[in-house]
């Protein structure tokens, strides 16, 4: 607990300073999930800012407002290899997708050959993140949860709406639908689901 209240004064006191030095070396030594809850969800507002890669996909139930990991099984791990072929018709591959948030609260996306660029709130308390899309009128406004993982950051949204993302991005790509499809069946046997993804920072 010792470590917990050290980072807490560090990323409070000297946010930006470990924001864009050593914010990651911090974490090492914590709990980011403590941290955040001493901070009433500060941690991952603050150290949210900066660029982000692609990794891998996000997925997790709700439960009481929270969310929770996935249990393995062979069902979840099917669901997350259709995400990753789905993903990738798209352009969210490792090196092909990165994140970018500011200070001022815009963002930029790019997401294979595409540059998407919009503003974005995040509610500390609540994890609640909106997206709000310059371009892409089909796009809209997007609203999910955002949570620092040990030194990644996650941003999950409801699997409706991620898939209506998707399939904006997607909608000329011949092959798109049946993997959209297959996924959607997989989703049938789910409730309160959220899936997004993971992003390593640069």
């Amino acid at each position: 607990m010792h470590a917990v209240v050290c980072t807490v004064l560090i990323l409070c006191g000297a946010a930006q300073q470990v924001a864009a030095q050593n914010w990651m070396e911090v974490l090492k030594g914590v709990a980011s999930n403590v941290a955040d809850k001493v901070t009433d969800g500060k941690a991952t507002e603050l150290l949210m800012v900066g660029e982000w890669t692609y990794s891998a996909p996000g997925v997790k139930l709700e439960s009481d407002n929270t969310l929770a990991d996935v249990g393995t099984s062979a069902l979840t791990g099917n669901l997350q290899e259709k995400l990753e072929k789905l993903y990738d018709l798209v352009g969210i591959r490792e090196g092909g997708c990165r994140f970018t948030f500011a200070s001022d609260n815009s963002f930029t996306a790019v997401i294979g050959s595409r540059t998407l660029r919009g503003t974005y709130e995040y509610a500390s308390s609540s994890h609640d993140v909106t997206l709000r899309f310059e371009q892409f009128a089909q796009l809209g406004t997007l609203t999910g949860k955002a949570y620092l993982s040990g030194t990644d950051l996650q941003l999950l949204f409801p699997a409706t709406r991620l898939l209506n993302l998707m399939e904006a991005l997607g909608e000329k790509l011949a092959s798109f639908s049946t993997t959209a499809s297959s996924v959607g069946s997989l989703l049938k046997q789910f409730d309160a689901l959220y899936l997004g993804f993971e992003f390593t920072k640069v």
